[in-house]
């Protein structure tokens, strides 16, 4: 049986359920079964890299990731990613 993910690290501590309108999001760790990592606080969008990160070193790689991580983020549709319940 599958269990629903964990979403950690809301600013305020209010879960989403319990905000306003989707007016406002957040990026937030999210924990389940089957994933762990970055994903929104307002819908089922996830974070997942698609490859390597690119550099020369480790701040180069973690630079990459975080940019790729960001504008993944900031440009997604949250309507897209509803949240199954």
């Amino acid at each position: 049986m599958l269990q629903p993910s964990l979403r950690i690290g809301d600013a305020v501590g209010t879960p989403p359920s319990r905000k306003g309108p989707a007016t406002h999001r957040e990026m937030v760790w999210v924990e389940g079964e089957y994933f762990r990592g970055w994903g929104c606080s307002e819908c089922a969008w996830e974070f997942r890299p698609s490859g390597f990160p690119e550099g020369d070193t480790i701040d180069e790689m973690k630079d990459a990731y975080e940019r790729q991580r960001d504008s993944e983020f900031e440009s997604h549709v949250c309507a897209k990613y509803p949240i199954r319940r």
